[in-house]
């Protein structure tokens, strides 16, 4: 129904929660009733603002009796224009608990049985106020609070800080939601990095299995100036000490290998290079290892969901020889792990 300033009526979300807050209000408290109003209609102004109180999500009053509460919220009442009236039973100038000698709640409560809301009107316009400002001091200290109402809050900015994202230069720059960086920045904030970290990380940001294996090994090259050479002198001709044969180096401590799976074919194409979950997942590797050694990713196919292979597909989803190619002439007995790809190797 609209009202002749052209505002409207609010009614809330029609979920089940918000059904049990309209009908049994005094089963919940006050601030997180506040704080549910504040989710259902978020397209009204959150209570405690400068701005007109009749957008905010729900007007505050206190209930005029002397009778003992038994809990915080009186009632909860829609109205045909503006938001809902939330009728409480603490914290006023009257009421069972109000700061007013209790002559004052009598007579508001006489008034009121003669119909006469004007002395109750006036109150309820600073009780509004004073209950907002109680609130709005109760949801400053509410970390969670703050940040699912996605307001700027200072203790988002020290754990940004901790994680070591701090400056506004280094939000918002990754493949990642910054708000992830924060739900794991107990694991990001540790001077060793752990291989139960990061296994711990991908496997509940991705939801799959992971396993990191440590020591893998590689070959790497090793400089022309370090190559031992026949009627050279240096420390890289002397047998026993620095001589290599050849141009390459076997090296066990700077490579590891993170296993996923098994894999849907929709997730495991993801995985693959180009895909979504492929630059995530080399955003938080690169974030959480650095660039302290190689990373090589080995995904896991579920046995039932290998492809036959096909020389051409539609879509432009192809056979890719070494990651989504094998040739089979039974079911699989076990999850083909053969798709090995470097994900990250510093310079």
């Amino acid at each position: 129904m609209a009202a002749k300033d052209g505002q409207k009526g609010t009614d809330l979300a029609p979920t089940k929660l918000s059904e049990v807050l309209e009908q049994k209000p005094y089963r919940f408290q006050f601030f997180q009733a506040v704080r549910l109003l504040e989710r259902f209609l978020d397209e009204r102004t959150p209570v405690g603002g400068y701005g007109n109180p009749s957008a905010e999500v729900v007007r505050l009053a206190v209930h005029a009796s002397t009778q003992f509460p038994a809990s915080e919220i009186q009632s909860l009442q829609k109205q045909e224009t503006g938001p809902p009236r939330m009728t409480v039973n603490f914290f006023g100038l009257t009421g069972p608990v109000g700061v007013l000698p209790t002559a004052y709640t009598e007579m508001l409560a006489e008034r009121l049985r003669s119909k006469d809301t004007t002395l109750r009107d006036f109150l309820d316009i600073f009780h509004h106020r004073i209950l907002s400002l109680f609130y709005m001091a109760w949801r400053k200290n509410r970390a969670p609070v703050m940040f699912e109402r996605a307001e700027k809050d200072q203790f988002s900015g020290r754990l940004m800080s901790l994680v070591g994202l701090g400056t506004r230069g280094m939000r918002n720059r990754q493949e990642i939601p910054d708000s992830a960086f924060l739900f794991y920045a107990g694991l990001l904030m540790m001077q060793t990095r752990p291989a139960a970290a990061l296994e711990s990380i991908l496997r509940d940001y991705f939801g799959a299995g992971v396993e990191v294996g440590q020591f893998v090994g590689g070959w790497y090259p090793v400089s022309p100036g370090a190559q031992c050479k026949l009627g050279e002198e240096g420390y890289s001709s002397r047998l026993g000490r620095g001589a290599v044969v050849g141009d390459e180096i076997w090296d066990r401590q700077s490579r590891i290998r993170v296993k996923i799976g098994p894999l849907t074919r929709s997730h495991y194409d993801d995985f693959l290079p180009g895909g979504d979950s492929h630059r995530r997942l080399k955003a938080w590797i690169t974030l959480f290892a650095g660039l302290e050694c190689d990373v090589e990713v080995q995904l896991v196919l579920r046995r039932e969901q290998v492809p036959a292979c096909e020389l051409s597909g539609a879509g432009g989803k192809g056979p890719r020889l070494g990651w989504t190619t094998w040739v089979n002439n039974k079911p699989f007995d076990r999850h083909p792990d053969d798709a090995v790809f470097e994900i990250l190797r510093p310079a």
